[in-house]
Order: C-alpha cells, then structure tokens, then sequence
C-alpha cells in the first residue's frame, strides 16, 4: 500500500493452538475471498492448506473437506543429524546457489517462518534444546544472509506440565514466571523476532497465580506481548496471525481445553475486513 490505506493480502497464516481450531478459523473467515490459510497446529506432522471458495462457506465441516495435506519430511535417521551435527543444512543456499558462481536472489515476497510446536521446557534438560535449536539455526542465518525476511513461533504449551523439583516442591512448572522467563530466553535466542500462542498450559500456573487474568497479565508481560494475539506483517502482502487461549481455571468443560475469547475473534473479525483479498 501507499501507508495510507491498509495494504490487500495474497495469504494470511493463520497459527492454531490446537487442530480443533481449525474450524473455528474457517467460520470466522468466511466472508473473505479468495484467501488461502495455513493452519499450524501443535503436534501437526504435516501443513493444513485451506483454500476457501470465493462465496460464504455453507459450513465449517464443508470447509474442512477442501483441507490439502502436505505431508511431513520423513524422519532423520543419520546419527550425526540426530545428535545435532546440521552443518551445511540449509534451504536458500541449496535451491539458489546450485552450480552458479553468484547465487540468484531470492523471489520477491519469501519468507522464513520457523514453528515450534509444544516445547515442555523443562530446566533440567535444556541441553535437549539446544541440540534442537541447532537444527533450525543454519536454515534461519542462511535466510537472514540473502535478504529474506524471519519470524518464529511457538504453538505454546512452554513449560512441564509437572515439577521440574520433585525433591522441593510439588508446584507445575509450566504456566509459573519461571517458565515463561525460561521460554523467552529461549526462544529469543534463535535470532530473529518471536511470536508465542497461549496453549492450554501456559496459564497452568495455579500455585502462584489464583486466577486466569493473573496469569495472563504475566504470560503476556513475559513475553512482551500487548494483547493475547497477534499480527506481523513477514512479507509483502502476507501477515501472520496468531490467537491464543485464556482460559484455565474457570474454563466450562475441562482445565484443558482451550478457549479463545470473544475479543479476539472480534478483533480476528475486524483484521479480516481490513485486509481484504485481491481476489
């Protein structure tokens, strides 16, 4: 756009802290046209690609038939993958550097968004992460190095859903300010901006926090974020979106389930409006 009028989207990602939510995003974009979504979830072993029709969606189950797989990678299974020897693993350099003396640019428009599923951080094993930050590391510096904008995400659920100090203390680690300082150190040591989605124990701090808000007004403190959800723009014509839950105590079924307010799908609403498709 011209900054005065907001600018039209070609794509819209759209991250999910859990598969059920994936209909609550077709519902909610069903008066958009044209738009193609990618849905992440946590534990997903592949990528959702939801093309919706140009007309209202009759229903989310409807919605739900036009889901594409993509499947997973298949696993690593070289050793010295596996104990995090990922040198020279990269994307740009393979596809645009391959027998030329002067790599070619990367097309206009790409980007680099590194996803995180459930980390369960727990302190006493943060070599673990490590290793696996490894993996992601020469992928998002050699993106950097070419010019190609990066963003990651957390799909939530931070921290161990147990006491990471038996031996002392009985209280959850996952959801307390311990945790949610530990997973901001973390992830901000990949390189490049975070963004984090409130899973269904990231407000699991019941121990030190005695209500949901609470707990909420910490996570999201924490992790510098100014509202629950989010929205960064990572390329021309393409935002990432994120809404998380802020639900624990109080929630209707289960501690667990997750629950994403009224306010942020008011909001989610509104962005969808402003934005509308080229079509």
């Amino acid at each position: 756009g011209d900054g005065r009028d907001p600018p039209s989207l070609i794509g819209l990602c759209i991250l999910c802290s859990r598969p059920a939510q994936h209909k609550l995003a077709s519902r909610l974009c069903a008066g958009m046209t044209a738009l193609q979504f990618l849905l992440l979830a946590q534990g997903a072993s592949a990528l959702h690609v939801l093309r919706l029709p140009t007309a209202h969606l009759r229903s989310a189950a409807a919605a739900m038939g036009e889901i594409h797989r993509v499947p997973a990678p298949a696993p690593v299974s070289d050793s010295a993958s596996l104990a995090g020897d990922m040198t020279g693993v990269t994307y740009y350099e393979d596809k645009l550097c391959v027998e030329e003396e002067e790599c070619e640019l990367p097309e206009e428009g790409e980007f680099t968004v590194a996803i995180l599923g459930d980390l369960h951080l727990d302190p006493r094993k943060m070599e673990d992460y490590e290793t696996g930050r490894g993996h992601f590391l020469p992928i998002i510096e050699d993106a950097q190095r070419r010019g190609v904008a990066t963003a990651l995400v957390s799909l939530g659920d931070l921290g161990e859903s147990k006491s990471v100090d038996p031996e002392n203390t009985q209280e959850l680690f996952a959801g307390t300010t311990a945790c949610h300082e530990l997973a901001a150190g973390y992830l901000s040591s990949f390189g490049c901006p975070y963004e984090v989605i409130g899973g269904n124990h990231d407000l699991e701090g019941i121990d030190e926090f005695s209500t949901d808000e609470a707990n909420l007004e910490a996570f999201c403190r924490i992790h510098h974020k100014p509202t629950m959800q989010f929205c960064r723009q990572i390329a021309d014509r393409t935002l990432l979106v994120g809404l998380g839950s802020t639900v624990f105590r109080t929630a209707k079924y289960t501690s667990h389930e997750v629950t994403v307010d009224d306010e942020q799908l008011a909001w989610f609403e509104r962005l969808g409006s402003e934005h509308p498709s080229e079509g």
